[in-house]
């Protein structure tokens, strides 16, 4: 469904109709929980923090200030919950500066480019789910989401220039596993 046509059910949510918030579920649950899915990598987790996310997003949507960021204010709170869920299970990867030399350059194919026809879908997913979380989220959110580079970044609460770079590094890092599964042509 449109973001357009679920807009006004926000309003009235904030005024605590929990019908018009129940159409506001169902309307924006399947993304949200795509892209949580790809995050976390088990289906299990994911119903549980999407499901988290909703509650919160009850609990605090007198705050939101505009109805129309209601979609991606309820991605980072899911977000938000994937970095809490991370921090539980494993201490992130070390992620260098992102004002390295270097640190945006990347000449080199798009992931897709590499994946199609050549990777199956499953081993780009199992691949995805082992990059350090600041990447994965870029990845999920920009490549797999379909969000643009300033949607990420106001989902992440980063600069620009950071999903730029977690982008790359992201890239860098699919790329380089995924190499033993390329075709090679001679």
């Amino acid at each position: 469904m449109a973001p357009a046509n679920w807009i006004p059910w926000v309003s009235k949510a904030r005024d605590g109709d929990m019908a018009a918030f129940e159409r506001l579920y169902h309307a924006t649950r399947p993304r949200l929980h795509h892209a949580v899915v790809h995050l976390v990598g088990s289906g299990d987790e994911a119903r549980e923090i999407v499901q988290r996310a909703f509650v919160k997003a009850w609990e605090r949507l007198p705050d939101l200030q505009e109805d129309a960021a209601f979609s991606g204010w309820l991605r980072r709170i899911a977000v938000n919950l994937v970095r809490d869920a991370w921090r539980a299970r494993k201490p992130e990867d070390e992620i260098a500066d992102d004002d390295e030399d270097g640190a945006l350059e990347d000449s080199s194919p798009d992931p897709s480019e590499i994946v199609d026809g050549a990777i199956e879908a499953a081993r780009l997913k199992e691949a995805v789910s082992r990059l350090p979380l600041a990447f994965r989220e870029a990845v999920v959110l920009h490549y797999l989401d379909g969000n643009t580079v300033d949607e990420v970044a106001r989902t992440l609460d980063v600069p620009r220039g950071t999903v730029l770079s977690r982008l790359a590094r992201g890239r860098t890092r699919l790329r380089k596993e995924l190499a033993p599964y390329r075709e090679v042509t001679p």
